[in-house]
């Protein structure tokens, strides 16, 4: 096996730079638990970003995923699927009976894109409200409703319409969000901003002003909802 630094080496000779990595090259898992080149072991606090949920390394997993990448890799939309349409039954059991349509996606950035497309589209509107100190990805509109600046300064300017509020403070919702807003994005614990989590005063308002104002309510559960 190559050496810890030349691994290191060949990574940082063509990655992008987009993250600032640990000099620890990564090789394997089993559960929560994960090991370097050098076999030193680490618990995984990240779960991948929120891919590895169930562990690596799971038999049961990774017999799935082999399982249908031999019976079919791949159907879009444009086609109906049996694998899909089982997903669907799945969901639509355990939510909420009016959370009946799913937009499949492949991540957190992607899911936010289309619910802000959603928003803009149904409501005929384009003003989208976020709050101060939250994270909603990074792709364009995604950043737009993103705060900090360390991720937006270097692709401004960004999709007009967005503003921000502080966040857990009620009193500023009744200003911002307005009969031009679509829709008012939030997440029930910032993550990037803090681990802090939203007051059931913010919700409850928010709630009731988009219900009242005709806006939609997004509640970014991307890192929430995958625990």
């Amino acid at each position: 096996m190559r050496s810890t630094a030349d691994l290191i080496a060949a990574e940082d000779a063509h990655t992008s730079g987009l993250y600032t990595k640990r000099a620890i090259v990564l090789v394997r898992g089993e559960g929560a638990t994960v090991f370097d080149s050098d076999g030193r072991a680490y618990i995984d606090c990240v779960g991948g970003q929120g891919t590895a949920n169930l562990g690596h390394g799971n038999a049961a997993v990774a017999e799935a995923i082999a399982q249908q990448a031999r019976t079919l890799a791949s159907s879009t939309e444009l086609f109906y699927n049996d694998r899909r349409a089982e997903l669907y039954d799945v969901l639509a059991g355990i939510l909420p009976a009016a959370l009946d349509r799913f937009f499949l996606c492949n991540s957190g950035t992607e899911a936010v894109e289309g619910a802000l497309k959603f928003a803009r589209a149904s409501t005929k509107r384009t003003g989208i409200v976020a709050t101060m100190r939250g994270f909603h990805g990074k792709t364009m509109g995604a950043l737009s409703a993103t705060w900090g600046p360390e991720y937006r300064d270097l692709f401004g300017p960004l999709v007009p319409g967005f503003s921000h509020v502080p966040f857990n403070k009620p009193e500023a919702l009744d200003a911002a969000i307005t009969p031009e807003t679509a829709a008012f994005i939030f997440e029930l614990v910032q993550g990037e901003g803090g681990v802090r989590p939203a007051t059931r005063e913010f919700a409850h308002e928010a709630a009731r002003l988009c219900a009242e104002r005709g806006a939609l309510l997004i509640v970014d559960e991307v890192q929430t909802g995958f625990g």
